[in-house]
């Protein structure tokens, strides 16, 4: 899972730190290329997909959220949902990008990356 979460890491420019992540907020693995609290990044954006499902099925009965994307600076957040069908738990992928780092490389690579995932963490489906 390290070598998938590398790779992606390696594939987009401008980030700086990937890692899978629980909707419950716990870090599954990450890796990182700078000195960054990765657990607390997804403890954050499990969070933020929480009330963003919360505030999608309330006022637009749509209750799936797959992507998150949180400008800031220094600092650019990318999450994408990594769901299996019959996954026990849903999965995301977070990528800490620089601001000026291409976000349609960031989201091709992450679902390609999200694809490889349940084979890799070798969860049934």
């Amino acid at each position: 899972m390290e070598e998938l979460l590398q790779r992606l890491l390696d594939r987009v420019e401008g980030a700086f730190a990937a890692g899978l992540g629980t909707l419950d907020g716990l870090l599954v693995e990450g890796v990182r290329r700078k000195r960054v609290d990765l657990e607390a990044a997804i403890a954050e954006h499990a969070a933020l997909f929480r009330q963003a499902r919360a505030a999608y099925a309330a006022s637009l009965g749509a209750s799936r959220v797959e992507e998150l994307w949180i400008g800031g600076h220094p600092v650019v957040g990318y999450a994408r949902m990594a769901r299996a069908p019959k996954a026990r738990e849903d999965l995301f992928l977070l990528l800490l990008l620089e601001p000026s780092a291409n976000l349609g490389r960031a989201r091709v690579e992450a679902a390609k990356a999200a694809e490889k995932l349940w084979e890799v963490v070798g969860w049934p489906t």
